[in-house]
């Protein structure tokens, strides 16, 4: 709007009366009058007294730094089209602070009166009624001139203003140009409107681009931290992209191998390249590849790319190492070790035996042959065994040879192939030992194991690689055997129910659990343990025996051993509602009469008096075989003796 005398007029009698003639000014600018008398701001000065300064001036420079570098080369074009003009170019922020001025000196220098300099702010309440106040408010582009500025100090001066928005709208600051009134022309604003629209587009397209590039950032993270191996290929078979554990695993180098053709970075014809032949892709299938280096062992997936309409463009080839498919195999099997040496409970000499040749064989490579009665805890010894070797980290793996169906023991062992037999799952399915691979596995009850089953186990052991079941290629493996059984292995042997050079692989190092009659003194402690672990798990108080129920428990054979001592406990909390368990909530045989000569009342000190008394009776004083059958030594009895002042062995049992 260019200055007039209607304009001044129209002013004047504002200032002075506070009246306007409708129709005389724009009602924009009218609104701003009225807002600036209202927030008292002085017409006669109209100076700016708000500008940051040092610090606080070089955090608003960075602050708006990507909106200074995005609209500084249009700023340039702009003053070039009106250079030695007496125009200058002024850019403020969305909170109204100058950012940056781009001007002839003359004119900068006419302005710096009215502080047209970078921290200087520039709002309505601050310096009045100015196109760059008007546009700050949402007026959109605007043009003031003259005497349509409300500050006197502003009337000789014409501004032209357009706001700068993102694509949301949003107002991110405002472009102005301004100079003398005489000089402005109605086109100014238009070149303000047009290069602010420039500034806004190209704000808009680098947005999007840093959008791009962090979504393909990301997605490139994502990419190359996933633990399986990531190889795409175009249609002619070119490596595309390759992530790092694709790399690792193919042996080659990412970087180079973009641009070349898969074929000439293996040393083996990849299978992937069926794909780009026939089109079909596959999930999860195995593979197991010969190459220079060794045998590839894969699970992959392959899956066809292909356009809109229907044509193959290429392959992504996905693919896991089996060991890896293994280990999550293991983890959703709960295939681990959880007991260890800190878990067996037992300080009688038979149990300290068993656990010092079971350290023994933590320490070794060589294989173990649990033997013991059943529920003396063979297993739990395997299990610490595992955990204490230098397999801690692997698999341990536990299979009982009695169990399975005598057709099904090899496939469970060593897997089959797809279509190895009629119900043979699709695709195949690894073994046991498969599964075990760098860790233990465990053979319960070995002495079951089928004879035609035992040779072919003695051949792996020997050989350290297995075949699958209908399968011709052999796969290494690195397992560490542990085997354990109820039987008199070396009776079966004598009695051709197991082979002897497969009993003579297992007993490397033997190692036998005694059964809980052989090892009285060891009651006690495991009562306590058994007690506090019941008393836990069904979040119950803590309980104990009575008298009457400790000598019942001592007096018993135990034939079930461990196991039934458990069983018997838990039951034994389960029902018993006080905290002293009684001899009625034993379980039977134990709750109806002890095996050995029933007593009255005693503590544990004085039953294990009577237990001495009794086996010396039963052996006519024999210390030897007294010792044997209690699973002490003959020290130990010895101390046992003078302890409790048993005397007279052989005639008076009964003697204090």
């Amino acid at each position: 709007m260019i200055h007039n005398e209607q304009t001044q007029a129209a002013w004047e009698r504002f200032i002075t009366h506070r009246e306007i003639e409708p129709g005389t000014v724009r009602t924009e600018i009218v609104r701003s009058w009225l807002r600036c008398e209202h927030q008292g701001v002085d017409h006669r000065s109209g100076g700016s007294s708000v500008i940051v300064t040092g610090k606080d001036l070089e955090a608003l420079l960075a602050r708006n730094a990507a909106i200074i570098a995005a609209a500084r080369p249009f700023m340039r074009k702009l003053y070039e089209l009106m250079e030695n003009s007496g125009f200058a170019v002024i850019l403020v922020d969305r909170d109204g602070f100058v950012i940056e001025v781009i001007g002839d000196a003359i004119v900068l220098e006419c302005h710096r009166g009215i502080q047209y300099v970078n921290g200087v702010k520039w709002t309505e309440d601050l310096v009045g009624t100015t196109a760059i106040s008007l546009a700050l408010l949402g007026s959109g582009p605007i043009q003031v001139a003259g005497y349509e500025h409300y500050c006197r100090k502003h009337q000789d001066w014409a501004c032209s203003a357009a706001p700068l928005t993102d694509a949301a709208g949003s107002l991110l600051g405002v472009l102005s140009v301004t100079g003398r009134k005489e000089h402005v022309h109605v086109h100014t604003l238009g070149m303000v409107v047009s290069a602010a629209a420039a500034i806004n587009n190209y704000l808009a397209v680098q947005k999007a681009q840093q959008e791009l590039e962090q979504t393909a950032h990301l997605h490139s993270t994502i990419v190359n931290s996933i633990s399986d191996g990531l190889l795409m290929l175009d249609g002619q078979g070119i490596v595309t992209f390759v992530n790092p554990t694709g790399a690792r695993i193919l042996n080659i180098n990412a970087g180079e191998a973009l641009g070349k053709h898969i074929s000439t970075l293996v040393d083996f014809r990849p299978v992937v390249l069926k794909v780009l032949e026939t089109g079909q892709g596959y999930t999860d299938k195995e593979f197991v590849i010969e190459t220079k280096r060794g045998i590839l062992h894969f699970v992959k997936t392959a899956i066809p790319l292909k356009n809109s309409k229907g044509e193959l463009e290429g392959v992504i080839d996905i693919f896991r190492e089996i060991k890896r498919v293994r280990q999550l195999v293991t983890k959703m099997v709960g295939a681990t070790a959880q007991f260890t040496f800190a878990d067996i409970v037992g300080n009688s000499p038979a149990m300290k035996e068993c656990v010092r040749l079971a350290k023994i064989a933590a320490n070794s490579a060589a294989t173990v042959l649990i033997q013991g009665e059943s529920g003396t805890g063979k297993e739990l010894i395997a299990q610490a065994i595992h955990n204490a070797s230098l397999r801690s980290d692997g698999p341990f793996v536990a299979i009982n040879c009695g169990a399975i169906p005598r057709d099904l023991v090899e496939s469970e062992l060593f897997g089959y192939e797809d279509g190895a037999f009629t119900g043979a799952k699709q695709g195949g399915r690894p073994g046991k030992f498969e599964l075990a691979h760098g860790g233990t596995i465990f053979l319960d009850e070995i002495g079951e194991m089928p004879l035609d089953i035992q040779v072919k186990l003695l051949r792996v052991l020997q050989e350290k690689r297995i075949t699958r079941v209908g399968g011709q290629r052999y796969l290494d493996i690195d397992v560490r055997v542990i085997a354990a059984t109820n039987r008199d292995v070396a009776l079966e042997v004598k009695e051709g129910n197991f082979r002897h050079d497969l009993y003579y692989r297992l007993n490397v190092l033997p190692i036998y659990v005694p059964p809980l009659r052989e090892r009285l003194e060891d009651i006690p402690p495991l009562l306590d343990c058994l007690l506090a672990k019941m008393c836990q798990q069904l979040d119950v108080g803590a309980k104990r025996f009575s008298p009457s129920a400790l000598e019942r428990i001592m007096a018993y054979e135990w034939p079930g051993n461990v196991r039934e001592l458990e069983n018997v406990v838990e039951r034994a909390v389960n029902i018993c509602e006080s905290d002293r368990i009684g001899a009625e909530y034993l379980s039977r045989p134990l709750g109806e009469k002890p095996l050995r000569a029933a007593w009255g009342p005693l503590s544990l000190r004085d039953a294990e008096k009577k237990i001495i008394q009794e086996t010396l009776a039963k052996t006519s004083g024999n210390i030897s075989q007294t010792a044997k059958l209690l699973g002490i030594g003959r020290n130990t009895l010895y101390s046992k003796l003078k302890e409790y002042s048993i005397s007279d062995l052989k005639t008076n049992v009964f003697t204090n």
